[in-house]
C-alpha cells in the first residue's frame, strides 16, 4: 500500500474512533510493520504541524489519537456558548 493511502486510511480511523487506537491495530489494519506505520504516522503529525491545521494527532502510550490543535481552544470555547 502506498503511504498516502496508509496515511488517509489512519486519519480516518483516528478521527472516527475519538480515542486512543493502539499502534499496533493501525499496523494490522493497513498490513504494514509496527515500524513502518509509525514511521507513516509521524509523516502524518509533522503534515499537521508544517500546515499549522486545526487538528492534531498525539501519540499516547503507544496509541494515537486525533484531538484539536490546543491553539484552537479560544474558538472552541466561543462557539460552545
Amino acid at each position: 500500500m502506498d503511504r498516502h493511502r496508509a496515511q488517509t486510511i489512519i486519519e480516518a480511523i483516528l478521527f472516527t474512533m475519538g480515542e486512543s487506537v493502539e499502534l499496533k491495530k493501525l499496523a494490522e489494519v493497513i498490513e504494514e510493520e509496527v515500524a513502518v506505520t509509525k514511521e507513516i504516522i509521524e509523516e502524518l503529525i509533522n503534515q499537521y504541524k508544517e500546515d499549522n491545521r486545526g487538528i492534531s494527532i498525539l501519540e499516547l502510550d503507544g496509541a494515537y489519537q486525533m484531538c484539536t490543535n490546543g491553539e484552537m481552544y479560544e474558538y472552541l470555547v466561543k462557539i460552545a456558548k
